[in-house]
């Protein structure tokens, strides 16, 4: 059975793909509570629960939208680095079984909105970090992807202003579930 670890497994994707992978994996769920990203601990966190768990697939769904104020750190800390700390666990340990690391960024990162941009800009960087490390990973045992959701209801977006349509939660889950087989 395959091992798969859950980075951020209380957001509103997250638990719908869990639904998905209850009966034929073996699932580890991180979730705030047990690593917060915004500390500056949260490396050696990831790293040691990396470590541990050895799983055969890693999917980080943290995610915080943020405001353009001064909440740089905040949104990058949890939207970029995480995912960063994993691709370097991955790069500097050699790994000799196939890993999946699957990366969840947005819809959004190829247009920023003016009242979110830093959280455009976060998912526009995460999507540059993943053709990156695709490129590292070439030849390996590691195989890294991305998927960008389009807009669903979620805990995320539940105050901003509904505008334009959602696409249902189960239509994504099924679809990152492909990318997960």
């Amino acid at each position: 059975m395959k091992r798969v670890l859950i980075f951020g497994s209380n957001s509103t994707l997250a638990k719908k793909i869990q639904l998905f992978l209850k009966n034929d994996y073996l699932v580890t769920k991180v979730a705030k509570k047990n690593i917060n990203f915004s500390r500056k601990d949260s490396a050696s966190q990831i790293h040691k629960v990396l470590s541990k768990v050895n799983p055969d697939i890693v999917i980080n769904f943290a995610g915080v939208l943020g405001s353009n104020s001064d909440m740089y750190k905040d949104v990058y800390d949890v939207n970029f680095l995480p995912n960063w700390e994993i691709i370097k666990f991955y790069i500097n340990n050699k790994i000799n079984k196939k890993v999946k690391i699957i990366l969840i960024g947005s819809s959004s990162y190829k247009k920023g909105k003016a009242n979110y941009m830093l959280y455009t800009s976060s998912k526009a960087a995460l999507h540059n970090l993943y053709q990156a490390a695709k490129e590292k990973f070439e030849n390996t045992y590691i195989n890294i992807d991305i998927f960008h959701p389009p807009r669903f209801q979620s805990k995320l977006i539940k105050n901003l202003k509904k505008k334009g349509n959602f696409t249902k939660i189960e239509i994504i889950a099924k679809t990152l579930f492909k990318k997960i087989k």
